[in-house]
């Protein structure tokens, strides 16, 4: 039997994102403290892969002022995942049985999926995905519906929590939902 391809984004779908963990650790209250430069930085040119880990690093440092260690920045940057998204894991780790075939659908760096690789219990039922940091773009760009259908087909399925992404999902003629709960995405999958 052929498995359905489902789309899956992780953050605030499969993990909880905390910014705010980060930005502490840097002496920070909240984003609007970080200089929009280092923001940049992190969410757009290592998400999108155009600078290396170390590069990162080195650049945020510099942005920021912080005066904090290689490794305690990174633990620092790490610390933006969170813990599992309520009944994710079980869901997740369930699909195959079920007939479906996750596949990750994100903007991130290589260091956040890193992260996420350690600390999603259901990693292992997603080994493949399509990520920003190696297709150069991000969601809703086309370059990345395109990575993934030219890999996995169009999905069965596509689920995120940003409204503004699954309109361009939809836009582009997937089957998208915005992820509300694990309860519901159930519900949706039949």
């Amino acid at each position: 039997m052929r498995k359905r391809v489902i789309a899956l984004d992780i953050g605030n779908v499969c993990l909880e994102i905390h910014p705010e963990r980060c930005f502490a650790a840097l002496g920070y209250r909240s984003a609007q403290e970080i200089p929009p430069e280092a923001l940049f930085l992190a969410s757009e040119r290592f998400e999108r892969g155009e600078v290396t880990p170390a590069e990162f690093l080195s650049g945020f440092r510099r942005l920021t002022g912080t005066s904090l260690s290689d490794a305690e920045l990174e633990r620092a940057f790490r610390s933006i995942i969170g813990p599992a998204v309520p009944g994710m894991a079980e869901l997740v780790a369930g699909l195959d049985a079920r007939g479906f075939r996750p596949v990750f659908f994100s903007d991130t760096s290589v260091t956040h999926l890193d992260e996420v690789r350690r600390k999603f219990p259901a990693a292992p039922a997603v080994p493949d995905g399509i990520y920003s940091y190696e297709v150069h773009a991000k969601k809703p760009e086309k370059a990345m519906f395109e990575a993934f259908e030219a890999r996995f087909g169009v999905p069965a399925f596509y689920f995120d929590d940003r409204a503004e992404l699954i309109e361009g999902a939809l836009r582009h003629g997937w089957n998208a939902h915005r992820f509300v709960s694990a309860e519901e995405m159930n519900r949706i999958l039949g």
